[in-house]
C-alpha cells in the first residue's frame, strides 16, 4: 500500500477515535455480531483461501481458525456488558470516606500487526478485542497469505467504515512506515527480532505495546505416562499447520528409559496419522513459501550431517514446499534446531535422566512462550511449575490453553509482553483508569497548611492505627 494511502487512513482514524470512544456496549456488540455473521456466510471462501495459501484441509481450518474465532467473538459479545462496567473496589478503613473503582476507557487509535501462520484467526481475534474496547484499528496483514487477506479485507470493509477499521497490506516497508506514526496501542505477533524493532518504535512515542513472540517451547515427558496417548497428542500439536505454530512444542525432553519405546511409537503413530507417505495425506498442510522451506531444509540437513538420527520423516520436496513430519534424536547441542525456534514440522528429542537435568536445560535458555508437561504424578508437574517460567503451561495436553475462555495468552520476557484473548485482550486495548471519589468530607483536608503539632499528632495516630 502507498504511504500516502496509509497516512490518509491514519489521519481519518485519529479524527474519528473520539467518536468511537463514546459508543455504547450495544453498538460494539452489534458490530461484533455482524462480523460473526459475515464470517459464517464466508466460511467456504475462507476454507478455500487457507487451502490455497497453506494446503490446509477444511477440517483443520475449521478447528484452528474458524472455531477459535467464533468462540472468541461469542465470548466477547456475551461478556462485554460486564467488562465495560466500572469495577467497584473494596472499602478500606484507611480511607473510609472514599469510593474507589476502576473505569475502563479505550486507549484510542490502535495498530495490530499480524503474522502469516494463522492468517485468519490472529487478525480477527485481536481486531475483535480492540473494537470491543472502543478503539479505531489499523490491521496490518502479512503479505505471505494473499488469498486469506482478500477474504478478510472483504469482510472487514462490509462491517466497518475505513475511519473505524482499515486493512493495510504490503511488505515490511508498509509496517516500517506505520511504526513511524503515533498510536495509542500497538499489538504485534511475530518473531523476537521484529518484536525488538516494534518495541523500539513504540518507545519513540511512549506507546503501549503488546508483543506476542515465540521461542523454544519445550515438552517434558515423565517416565510414568501412557506413551501412546502422549505421542499422539504431541503429533497433533506439533504437526498441525505443518508445525508453523508459535506455541507448538519446539523440542522434547524425554526420560531416557523411554528412548526405544517412544521412538518406535512415533514411527507408528505418524504413519497412523498421515499414512506411509504424508505427502499424499489430505490432512497435512504445507509450508507458507519457498523461503521458509529453504530455511528449514538447511537446518535439517546440517543436523543430519552432524550426526542426528532420523526417527521418522525427513523427506522433502522444495517445489511443493513440503517437509514430512520429522522426528530426530542425537541432535548436536549447537545445532540451530536446538538453538533457534524451529517453526516447522521438525521435532528434536533430548533425553534426560533426572528431573533436574530437564529443568536446567530449560532454564539455560530464554523463557519460552509455552511449556508442556506430561506425567501421571501431580508432584512432578508442580515441581516443574515451581522451578521453571513460561508464558503458559499445559499439563497432559497441548495447545488447548490458548482456547480456554478464562485464561490469558502471552509470553514472558523473550517470548513476549502483555496478555491477549478474552477479558485479557479487552483489557490490553483498554486503559484501566483508577478513580477515587471522596464522599462527605475530603481526606486531604486534615493535612491542610500550616503544618502544626496537631498535624504531627494525626500522623502518629494514623501510623499506630494502620
Amino acid at each position: 500500500m502507498l504511504k500516502a494511502d496509509i497516512d490518509r487512513i491514519y489521519r481519518a482514524q485519529v479524527a474519528y477515535k473520539e467518536t468511537v470512544k463514546h459508543t455504547s456496549v450495544k453498538n460494539r456488540q452489534s458490530w461484533l455480531r455482524i462480523l460473526l455473521s459475515h464470517i459464517t456466510a464466508a466460511e467456504r471462501s475462507i476454507e478455500y483461501a487457507l487451502y490455497t495459501d497453506f494446503h490446509k484441509s477444511s477440517t483443520e481450518t475449521a478447528v484452528t481458525e474458524l472455531l477459535a474465532v467464533r468462540w472468541e467473538l461469542r465470548n466477547i459479545i456475551k461478556s462485554l456488558p460486564k467488562w465495560m462496567r466500572d469495577k467497584r473496589l473494596p472499602r478500606t478503613m484507611k480511607m473510609p470516606n472514599v469510593r474507589a473503582y476502576l473505569h475502563y476507557e479505550p486507549k484510542g487509535n490502535s495498530l495490530i500487526i499480524t503474522p502469516w501462520n494463522y492468517p485468519f484467526l490472529l487478525p480477527l481475534v485481536h481486531l475483535a478485542a480492540s473494537v470491543a474496547a472502543g478503539n479505531t484499528v489499523i490491521l496490518k496483514l502479512s503479505e505471505h497469505s494473499p488469498k486469506t487477506n482478500e477474504i478478510i479485507r472483504k469482510i472487514v470493509s462490509e462491517v466497518f467504515p475505513e475511519e473505524h477499521v482499515a486493512i493495510v497490506e504490503g511488505d515490511s516497508s508498509s509496517s516500517t512506515h506505520l511504526l513511524k506514526l503515533k498510536f495509542d496501542h500497538i499489538h504485534f505477533t511475530g518473531s523476537q527480532e521484529v518484536g525488538k524493532i516494534v518495541a523500539k518504535a513504540a518507545a519513540e512515542h511512549l506507546c503501549e505495546v503488546t508483543l506476542e513472540l515465540g521461542g523454544k517451547s519445550p515438552a517434558i515427558v515423565d517416565r510414568n505416562v501412557n506413551l501412546k496417548r502422549v505421542v499422539k497428542n504431541l503429533i497433533w500439536a506439533k504437526f498441525i499447520n505443518a508445525g508453523q505454530t508459535c506455541i507448538a512444542s519446539d523440542y522434547l525432553l524425554v526420560h531416557r528409559h523411554l528412548r526405544q519405546e517412544i521412538e518406535t511409537t512415533f514411527k507408528t503413530e505418524i504413519e497412523n496419522a498421515f499414512g506411509k507417505n504424508p505427502l499424499h495425506s489430505p490432512d497435512y498442510a504445507r509450508l507458507i513459501n519457498i523461503a521458509q522451506f529453504d530455511r528449514l531444509d538447511n537446518v535439517l540437513q546440517e543436523a543430519i550431517v552432524s550426526g542426528a538420527n532420523v526417527i521418522s520423516g525427513g523427506q522433502r520436496d522444495r517445489h511443493l514446499k513440503y517437509i514430512a513430519p520429522t522426528v530426530l534424536s542425537n541432535v548436536s547441542k549447537n545445532s540451530d534446531l536446538l538453538q533457534k525456534e524451529i517453526f516447522g514440522p521438525i521435532l528434536p528429542i533430548v533425553y534426560y535422566g533426572h528431573i533436574q537435568e530437564a529443568i536446567d536445560y530449560i532454564n539455560a535458555r530464554p523463557k519460552p512462550l509455552a511449556l508442556y508437561i506430561f506425567s501421571n504424578d501431580p508432584l512432578f508437574g508442580r515441581h516443574i511449575l515451581r522451578h521453571t517460567t513460561a508464558g503458559s503451561t499445559c499439563i497432559n495436553d497441548a495447545m488447548i490453553q490458548i482456547m480456554h475462555p478464562h485464561l490469558p495468552f502471552g509470553g514472558v520476557n523473550h517470548s513476549g509482553t502483555g496478555k491477549s484473548l478474552g477479558h485479557y485482550g479487552y483489557k490490553s486495548f483498554s486503559h484501566e483508569r483508577a478513580v477515587a471519589e471522596a464522599q462527605i468530607h475530603p481526606l486531604s483536608s486534615i493535612f491542610w497548611y500550616p503544618y502544626t503539632e496537631r498535624t504531627n499528632t494525626v500522623l502518629q495516630w494514623l501510623n499506630k492505627l494502620f
